[in-house]
């Protein structure tokens, strides 16, 4: 757990983690807001968050908050705690990660966030176009690229569609490993950038990526454009989620809420949003994104029960 007052300037992860102050949560009367993320980089997500926490609770004095603060977690468990007990009010998580803590640690979706234009997303399966693979199905006895264990779109939801497939996933001993048999190997490659090389490269034989990715990352690139394909995509799903604790007084919820929804149309906003992870505006759920986050539950679990 670390965490640290809003007003202060980080100085470095060792003062991140070794911080040894008590999350208050705002419903506790002191005026305070926690923001929490999953970070294993403490010192970049600090960077990515203060900006917009620092905007938000300038402007709800009304209710309460004057002081903002941040709690990381070293991974979904702890921040499911954290929310159970109340340490913490606001999250900014990935769709898969998100209906953990919804389902775990009873965390409500507040708003969607708006990346690269869109607020939702698809992953896509890449291969080289010599390769010979052409479906999930021709994956069996081959290696496919995850980038990290976090990932939506880059992991929990390609594995979850191999398993929707009937086909046997297992982690590779290293990236140069073969499955055997009818297995489909995957390893970890670190970055979506690594994910696109290492097929290239030949290093495995395929890789799960968003789509974003792929218009980033292979389409302006003749190398990779001429040299890799696309040969499965999932359904859409929300790129991005702000979620709050269920018991957060409905006064703060609402402020928060409508002080993320007009953020976009603020121009002394702009700086915050878009160093929050690239942000572009918030939005309000509907039922259509809702209905997407069912089928990524019920995929998500499967991949949790099956792979870990």
């Amino acid at each position: 757990m670390a965490i640290v007052r809003y007003r202060f300037r980080f100085v470095g992860v060792a003062l991140l983690a070794l911080s040894l102050a008590i999350p208050v949560a705002a419903s506790d009367g002191n005026g305070v807001l926690v923001i929490g993320r999953v970070s294993d980089n403490p010192r970049a997500h600090y960077d990515r968050l203060k900006p917009l926490l620092d905007y938000v609770v300038a402007r709800m004095g009304d209710v309460g908050i004057t002081e903002g603060r941040i709690l990381m977690a070293r991974d979904g468990q702890a921040m499911i705690s954290y929310l159970r007990q109340g340490r913490v009010d606001w999250v900014t998580e990935t769709a898969g990660a998100a209906v953990g803590m919804m389902d775990r640690g009873g965390a409500e979706v507040l708003a969607l966030g708006w990346r690269g234009g869109l607020y939702q997303y698809h992953s896509v399966f890449i291969v080289r176009r010599d390769s010979g693979l052409d479906s999930l199905n021709s994956l069996r006895g081959h290696s496919v690229g995850f980038q990290h264990p976090m990932s939506t779109s880059a992991y929990l939801v390609p594995a979850g569609m191999l398993l929707a497939e009937q086909l046997p996933v297992a982690i590779l001993l290293s990236p140069l490993d073969q499955p055997s048999g009818e297995f489909v190997g995957y390893s970890f490659t670190g970055t979506e950038a690594n994910s696109v090389a290492w097929v290239e490269k030949r290093i495995v034989d395929a890789a799960a990526i968003s789509n974003q990715d792929w218009d980033d990352l292979v389409a302006p690139y003749p190398q990779y454009a001429e040299s890799l394909q696309i040969i499965a995509q999932s359904p859409d799903y929300p790129r991005a989620l702000e979620l709050v604790r269920a018991d957060l007084p409905a006064e703060v919820r609402n402020r928060l809420r409508d002080i993320l929804y007009a953020a976009a149309d603020d121009p002394e906003a702009a700086p915050a949003l878009a160093n929050y992870f690239g942000t572009e505006r918030f939005s309000e759920p509907d039922q259509a994104t809702l209905a997407q986050l069912e089928v990524l539950r019920k995929l998500a679990a499967r991949v949790r029960q099956e792979l870990e």
